[in-house]
């Protein structure tokens, strides 16, 4: 389970809003708590920086660089905090997991997708890849 506050939510929504028709993308720092629930404690935006060629484009996919996941994993040990997990959006698409976001995924994270149709903002889900079947796993996800 990965737990989001309401202000998280609303900076997560106002992004994706301001990125569409692209795709948005993020991560969020926080901690685990005593029963191994995820918290979130802070909300990074990242840059997409997904390359377009021909047939795919920041409409449709979202890229997190090396250095991106430098500077993250920096930043949580600096605010004392753990990288959790990313969001990103899916303009005009439901908040499921693709084949490329799957191809991506690494294990222990939370992966929010956000839909977002018309620029406003839709449902919300979040899943983890389980490494024995290498398959995305619905996430349970509060927002409180």
């Amino acid at each position: 389970m990965i737990t989001i506050s309401p202000t998280h939510f609303t900076e997560i929504k106002e992004h994706g809003t301001e990125a569409y028709p692209e795709e948005c993308c993020g991560a969020m720092l926080g901690r685990r708590d005593a029963n191994g629930a995820k918290v979130t404690e802070h909300i990074v935006r990242i840059e997409n920086n997904w390359e377009d060629r021909p047939g795919e484009s920041k409409h449709r996919r979202f890229a997190v660089t090396a250095e991106d996941y430098k500077a993250l994993e920096a930043e949580a040990k600096e605010r004392g905090l753990t990288l959790l997990g990313f969001y990103h959006t899916h303009p005009d698409h439901p908040a499921e997991p693709s084949g490329t976001d799957l191809s991506y995924a690494w294990p222990f994270f939370s992966y929010i997708i956000l839909n977002v149709t018309n620029r406003e903002p839709g449902q919300l889900n979040s899943f983890e890849l389980n490494v024995d079947t290498e398959k995305f796993e619905p996430e349970e996800i509060q927002v409180s």
